[in-house]
């Protein structure tokens, strides 16, 4: 297991601190965070973003027989649909995947506590490289979600944004978050916010805003970013495996524009460690939020199960953000404008008090997609 760190690209407005020019050196080395070997099987997995047959007839009406596929997706994305667009999390495909890891996650305890042993581990410590502008420092934990309040231009927020797509039929909403590379148009999410996992097929109109704020005059202050390719892991498509929730989507330019040179993008890091302080973010749509706005809580994360000297691969923080808030980026050494994606909100767990928030666990399976789509 190794680190590998990626320093957030400053937006074009905020230039004057010292722009990022080259992605940082690699840093590698032991950790003391024991996590277990993923199979060599586990591998990327891409499509080119599908458009609905919908999609495309509201298109033509709009712009004609000549319409492009990003045009038929921004003009399918009314504001209408855009409001009855449900939380992913209610959908079937979404809450059979939870069932069925619970069950596992259930098994999987009870064999290691009957004496079978977990896979190999592989030891590694973990390396970070500060934040382009900054020294990066840890907020006081909020585990109630907060309205951080932040305007459109702020880093945080015009990175962020709210996701919307189409799978199964219906329409769905997600949070998503812009991450630095050298192809300037990654947004990174969820795996189940790109596609259904077992069984299930890839979301189709996938549309990101960013900064979407329903209180403006202009929800939409930066425009509609429609996806030209989606990717995820082959251990989330195949089997729903949560530990490799895991989503990125290849935006298309808009404007003549990569998104991240517009906008900025966040680090990514892996390889952190379980134990480590994070600010996650997303668009909660369930009451009582409306979907409307980003919020943000925080804590110091811990794996979701641990025995003996092992532990999940998925990893926890507590966290009251509702449904709808799935995808949205988990931020270490967040400084209040940039820091480091080392997690996607995943799972909620409302069983217990407080709320937890659970995410994937950034280690090679999160870096070999960063891997597949940073030149893209």
């Amino acid at each position: 297991m190794y680190s590998k760190t990626i320093a957030p690209r400053r937006r074009a407005l905020v230039l004057a601190v010292g722009a990022l020019t080259a992605l940082p050196a690699l840093l590698t080395g032991p950790s003391a965070q024991a996590a277990r070997a993923r199979p060599a099987a586990e591998k990327t997995v891409s499509t080119a973003a599908p458009v609905s047959a919908e999609a495309w007839a509201v298109g033509r009406a709009k712009r004609g027989s000549k319409v492009t596929a990003a045009q038929a997706v921004q003009a399918y994305w009314t504001p209408t649909r855009m409001r009855k667009a449900k939380r992913v999390e209610e959908s079937f495909a979404y809450r059979t995947a939870v069932a069925r890891h619970e069950k596992l996650q259930k098994q999987q305890l009870t064999r290691f506590k009957g004496g079978e042993k977990p896979d190999a581990v592989t030891p590694a410590d973990p390396h970070a490289v500060k934040p382009t502008g900054g020294t990066a420092t840890a907020p006081s934990s909020v585990r109630a979600a907060a309205d951080p309040g932040f305007d459109a231009w702020r880093p945080t927020a015009s990175t962020s944004g709210k996701v919307f797509f189409s799978m199964g039929g219906s329409n769905y909403v997600c949070s998503g978050t812009v991450v630095n590379s050298e192809g300037k148009n990654s947004v990174w999410t969820a795996g189940h916010c790109v596609h259904g996992g077992r069984g299930g097929a890839w979301a189709s109109n996938w549309t990101f805003v960013p900064a979407y704020d329903d209180d403006l005059a202009n929800p939409r202050p930066y425009g509609t970013w429609t996806a030209g390719q989606l990717w995820s892991m082959t251990a989330w498509t195949s089997r729903s495996d949560f530990s490799a929730d895991l989503g990125v989507a290849v935006m298309s330019p808009l404007g003549g524009q990569r998104i991240a040179n517009q906008l900025g993008g966040q680090g990514l890091r892996t390889g952190a460690g379980k134990n480590v302080f994070e600010n996650a973010f997303g668009y909660p749509a369930e009451w009582p939020f409306d979907g409307g706005n980003l919020f943000r809580c925080s804590g110091k994360s811990s794996p979701e199960w641990s025995f003996l000297f092992w532990s999940s691969e998925t990893i926890k923080i507590p966290c009251d953000l509702t449904r709808g808030s799935s995808g949205g980026g988990w931020f270490n050494g967040w400084n209040g404008d940039w820091g480091y994606l080392n997690g996607v909100n995943s799972r909620i767990d409302r069983i217990v008090n407080p709320t937890i928030m659970l995410s994937p666990y950034f280690d090679d399976t999160a870096w070999s997609l960063y891997g597949a789509t940073r030149h893209l």
